[in-house]
Protein backbone atom coordinates (compact mmCIF):
# COMPACT_ATOMS: atom_id res chain seq x y z
CA UNK A 1 0.00 0.00 0.00
CA UNK A 2 3.22 2.58 0.65
CA UNK A 3 2.93 2.80 -3.04
CA UNK A 4 -0.27 3.62 -3.68
CA UNK A 5 -1.11 5.96 -0.85
CA UNK A 6 -3.17 8.83 -1.74
CA UNK A 7 -5.28 11.23 0.51
CA UNK A 8 -7.09 9.89 3.14
CA UNK A 9 -10.77 10.95 2.68
CA UNK A 10 -13.72 10.51 5.40
CA UNK A 11 -17.13 10.69 3.67
CA UNK A 12 -20.51 10.92 4.82
CA UNK A 13 -23.98 11.47 4.13
CA UNK A 14 -26.12 14.07 5.78
CA UNK A 15 -29.62 15.74 5.63
CA UNK A 16 -28.58 19.12 7.07
CA UNK A 17 -26.57 19.61 4.07
CA UNK A 18 -26.11 23.63 4.10
CA UNK A 19 -25.98 23.78 8.01
CA UNK A 20 -22.87 21.33 7.87
CA UNK A 21 -21.10 23.19 5.15
CA UNK A 22 -21.15 26.65 6.80
CA UNK A 23 -20.48 24.47 10.12
CA UNK A 24 -16.83 23.36 8.34
CA UNK A 25 -16.30 26.39 6.31
CA UNK A 26 -17.45 29.14 8.75
CA UNK A 27 -17.62 27.88 12.42
CA UNK A 28 -14.36 25.71 11.92
CA UNK A 29 -12.79 27.14 9.09
CA UNK A 30 -11.76 24.45 7.48
CA UNK A 31 -10.08 24.70 3.76
CA UNK A 32 -12.76 24.36 0.82
CA UNK A 33 -10.76 22.03 -1.72
CA UNK A 34 -13.84 21.74 -4.04
CA UNK A 35 -17.50 21.60 -4.22
CA UNK A 36 -20.51 21.38 -6.19
CA UNK A 37 -24.88 21.58 -6.82
CA UNK A 38 -25.63 19.64 -9.52
CA UNK A 39 -29.23 19.16 -8.21
CA UNK A 40 -31.06 18.76 -4.96
CA UNK A 41 -29.75 14.91 -5.01
CA UNK A 42 -26.32 15.69 -6.18
CA UNK A 43 -24.19 17.93 -4.23
CA UNK A 44 -21.38 17.69 -1.80
CA UNK A 45 -18.19 19.22 -0.74
CA UNK A 46 -14.88 18.67 0.45
CA UNK A 47 -12.88 20.10 2.68
CA UNK A 48 -9.54 19.80 3.50
CA UNK A 49 -7.52 19.42 7.13
CA UNK A 50 -4.09 18.47 7.42
CA UNK A 51 -3.19 15.60 4.96
CA UNK A 52 -6.81 14.37 4.63
CA UNK A 53 -10.31 15.31 3.72
CA UNK A 54 -13.47 15.69 4.98
CA UNK A 55 -15.99 14.97 2.50
CA UNK A 56 -20.13 15.73 2.90
CA UNK A 57 -22.77 14.66 0.72
CA UNK A 58 -26.46 15.40 0.08
CA UNK A 59 -28.29 12.48 1.27
CA UNK A 60 -30.64 11.46 -1.93
CA UNK A 61 -34.15 11.39 -1.41
CA UNK A 62 -34.50 9.91 -4.68
CA UNK A 63 -33.51 6.21 -4.61
CA UNK A 64 -32.26 6.13 -8.12
CA UNK A 65 -29.77 8.25 -7.30
CA UNK A 66 -28.47 5.78 -4.48
CA UNK A 67 -25.78 4.10 -5.65
CA UNK A 68 -25.73 0.07 -3.96
CA UNK A 69 -22.27 0.21 -2.92
CA UNK A 70 -22.85 2.48 -0.56
CA UNK A 71 -24.26 3.06 2.94
CA UNK A 72 -26.77 6.32 3.15
CA UNK A 73 -26.59 5.84 7.22
CA UNK A 74 -25.49 7.89 9.03
CA UNK A 75 -22.13 6.77 10.65
CA UNK A 76 -22.22 6.16 14.73
CA UNK A 77 -19.54 4.82 16.99
CA UNK A 78 -16.45 7.14 14.93
CA UNK A 79 -14.95 10.46 15.66
CA UNK A 80 -12.26 11.98 13.63
CA UNK A 81 -8.61 12.59 15.08
CA UNK A 82 -7.38 16.02 14.13
CA UNK A 83 -3.82 16.75 15.24
CA UNK A 84 -3.20 20.34 15.21
CA UNK A 85 0.24 22.24 16.47
CA UNK A 86 -1.52 25.52 18.64
CA UNK A 87 -4.09 23.85 20.34
CA UNK A 88 -5.02 26.61 23.23
CA UNK A 89 -4.75 29.14 20.38
CA UNK A 90 -7.58 26.50 18.22
CA UNK A 91 -9.53 26.07 21.03
CA UNK A 92 -10.14 29.62 21.89
CA UNK A 93 -10.84 30.48 18.28
CA UNK A 94 -13.59 28.23 18.42
CA UNK A 95 -14.85 29.14 21.83
CA UNK A 96 -15.06 32.74 20.92
CA UNK A 97 -17.34 31.49 17.52
CA UNK A 98 -19.54 29.15 19.67
CA UNK A 99 -18.60 25.93 18.46
CA UNK A 100 -20.30 23.36 19.70
CA UNK A 101 -17.97 21.27 22.77
CA UNK A 102 -18.37 17.88 23.52
CA UNK A 103 -15.51 18.49 26.37
CA UNK A 104 -13.36 21.50 26.57
CA UNK A 105 -9.66 21.39 26.38
CA UNK A 106 -7.99 18.46 28.77
CA UNK A 107 -4.52 17.47 29.44
CA UNK A 108 -5.22 13.96 28.11
CA UNK A 109 -3.09 11.01 30.37
CA UNK A 110 -1.57 9.64 27.09
CA UNK A 111 0.49 13.08 26.18
CA UNK A 112 -2.31 14.79 24.17
CA UNK A 113 -3.72 17.98 25.01
CA UNK A 114 -7.38 17.63 23.53
CA UNK A 115 -10.97 18.83 22.65
CA UNK A 116 -13.69 17.58 21.17
CA UNK A 117 -16.49 19.73 18.90
CA UNK A 118 -19.90 18.33 18.28
CA UNK A 119 -20.92 19.02 15.03
CA UNK A 120 -24.54 19.35 13.37
CA UNK A 121 -24.76 16.04 12.51
CA UNK A 122 -23.93 14.87 15.83
CA UNK A 123 -20.44 13.53 14.63
CA UNK A 124 -17.43 14.46 17.31
CA UNK A 125 -14.62 16.21 15.88
CA UNK A 126 -11.31 15.52 18.13
CA UNK A 127 -8.46 18.43 18.13
CA UNK A 128 -5.21 17.18 19.71
CA UNK A 129 -1.63 18.82 20.35
CA UNK A 130 0.86 15.95 21.62
CA UNK A 131 2.46 16.89 24.08
CA UNK A 132 5.50 14.17 24.94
Amino acid sequence: MKDNAGTFRFTYFTDKYNETFDFYKISLDFSLEHSWDRNEDDKGALFRIGEGLIEILQRPKDSENKYPALDYRMPQGVFTGIQVWNIDELFNTYKARDVPFKQEIIDQPWGHRSFYVREPNGLVLGFYEEKF
